[in-house]
């Protein structure tokens, strides 16, 4: 016996790119190879065949969907169920995450401005909204490993200041702290249960429960799946990561790859994020999505190029698309300070924008589209 589907996997996340979609559903061909004496169905549609190949119709009118392809013969039955998502009137989108916040705090603690915003870090991320309306995610660490500061010594005299402008800018969870690295690879549910609350708490408490979202990533992207409950039912719907690392190359020149910052899943969904851009792990009810162009790692004049090799040219799914970089990079005093680091943030969010897309928060339903009234 022999049932293999040859064009689709479980965790599809598919658009309008993928079939035919209408108000009612989104219709999509399926591919597959069965013994040639089966009878094949597709949700009880019988399918075509030639030989062992077999095509039809599925039909997907929900956000979640499961499909059923059955081949039937003489010799038994076999059956296949995949979990396929509907990216109801998809548009294209992009998410803008910052990583490892913690210095503007500290600066604006200890300077006390008049406004938020007279803060050069927080000033450029407005110019570059009001430039092209991109929405940031600010990732915080609790602690600021550098100077010595904890997010309870900020004041919160700008409470009304950052709600007044959360359509634009939101804090989220990052980890206790930069150090050590990976700080949850080998931690407890409780243990980051307990750091997402005390910084949750922190940010209400000092910006409000409208600037507090839920984050895309966490520091390192490493944690054991026992602990994904914790962030899913503080709402977190997407988990960003890197999944496929390029090292060094081998003898022969080729380009050697490897499975690591990748939330410790197995080789095929890290190799299949890396390339298809997006997947549904149905056993945790996350979305998960690679941070493929990380602008503290990508010169300003090959930004781009990048952007657009990486996903607005990816063949296999190019409706929205995540940035990231991290705030230290944005300051003279760090030791790897790039000069011309907040610049490489505006130039990816104009070519974005110039290229078509929307900016979103991920956060909010798949990927920032709130067609499924998430």
């Amino acid at each position: 016996m022999l049932l293999e589907l040859s064009n689709i996997r479980s965790g599809a996340v598919l658009d309008y790119s993928f079939g035919r979609e209408t108000d009612e559903a989104l219709e999509i061909p399926i591919q597959g190879l069965a013994d040639p004496r089966a009878f094949v169905t597709i949700d009880g549609v019988p399918a075509d065949r030639m030989d062992r190949q077999f095509t039809g119709t599925a039909r997907l009118t929900k956000r979640i969907n499961e499909v059923t392809v059955r081949a039937s013969s003489q010799y038994g039955e076999l059956s296949q169920t995949i979990t396929l998502v509907w990216d109801k009137k998809a548009f294209k989108r992009y998410n803008f995450a910052l990583d490892d916040n913690s210095f503007f705090l500290t600066e604006i603690a200890r300077e006390r401005p008049s406004s938020l915003f007279d803060h050069f870090y927080l000033k450029t991320l407005q110019n570059i909204n009001r430039k092209y309306g991109t929405c940031f995610t600010l990732n915080c660490f609790y602690r600021d490993d550098h100077h010595g500061f904890e997010m309870k010594d900020f004041p919160d005299c700008y409470k009304a200041e950052f709600e007044d402008n959360s359509n634009w800018l939101r804090l989220a969870f990052h980890s206790y702290s930069e150090f050590p690295g990976r700080p949850y690879q080998h931690a407890t549910a409780e243990k980051l249960a307990a750091d997402y609350d005390l910084i949750a708490s922190e940010i209400i408490r000092f910006a409000g429960e409208k600037t507090l979202i839920a984050p895309t990533n966490i520091h390192w992207a490493m944690q054991p799946p026992n602990t994904f409950r914790v962030l899913r039912e503080r709402g977190m719907r997407v988990n960003t990561a890197s999944f496929i690392i390029e090292g060094e190359r081998d003898a022969t020149g080729r380009q050697t790859r490897y499975c690591d910052v990748n939330l410790f899943y197995e080789k095929d969904v890290s190799e299949y994020v890396a390339t298809h851009l997006v997947f549904y792990d149905r056993f945790h009810d996350f979305f998960l999505f690679p941070d493929a162009l990380i602008c503290n790692l990508t010169p300003l004049k090959k930004i781009e190029s990048e952007i657009d090799c990486l996903f607005i040219h990816n063949p296999y799914y190019n409706t929205a698309f995540a940035l990231l970089s991290h705030e230290q990079y944005s300051y003279p005093t760090y030791h790897h300070y790039l000069p011309d680091h907040l610049q490489r943030i505006e130039h990816a969010c104009r070519h974005a924008t110039e290229s078509g897309y929307k900016p979103v928060f991920f956060t909010h339903g798949i990927f920032g589209n709130t067609a499924w009234g998430l």
